[in-house]
């Protein structure tokens, strides 16, 4: 069947007379930007009345990207470069050359923020990053570019 809005026979569903899922979207969309304020609003006292569950399905998003960005820069064996821990909450992502303050500076983003981006850009290898636990990240900085664990 075709889409009854654009005549698309591709992304038309079976039903005769209904619109395809570009439509639909293009649709809402409209609807969105028409509605805006209206819909924020909406949106704002549906999230203070699920306060819980808006907080309990953040953690879980932003700890998918911490792990998943894990990953990415551990060849999927999630371990400190330097040390070998292996415990989530206590890794984190280091920058190789320690320009990791002026990168924060110049992008605006927090943790998230690099997760999500790192994620929308595939993972690139090219930006310097290893998986590091937050004793050998600290010992780094301390030691100006050196982790403790390598100057003994």
């Amino acid at each position: 069947m075709k889409c009854s809005s654009c005549n698309n026979k591709k992304n038309s569903r079976s039903k005769k007379n209904e619109i395809c899922k570009k439509c639909i979207s293009k649709e809402m969309h409209k609807y969105y930007l028409k509605n805006r304020e209206k819909i924020k609003e909406k949106s704002k006292i549906w999230k203070l009345k699920n306060k819980d569950w808006v907080v309990k399905n953040s953690k879980g998003y932003r700890d998918k990207l911490k792990i998943d960005a894990l990953k990415a820069y551990s060849n999927n064996n999630i371990r400190c470069a330097c040390c070998g821990e292996q415990e989530i909450d206590f890794l984190c992502l280091d920058h190789i050359n320690d320009n990791g303050a002026k990168e924060r500076k110049n992008n605006k983003y927090g943790s998230a923020g690099i997760f999500k981006w790192l994620k929308k850009n595939n993972y690139p290898k090219d930006v310097g990053l290893q998986v590091l636990c937050f004793n050998c990240n600290i010992s780094k900085r301390i030691n100006r570019g050196t982790c403790i664990h390598k100057l003994k």
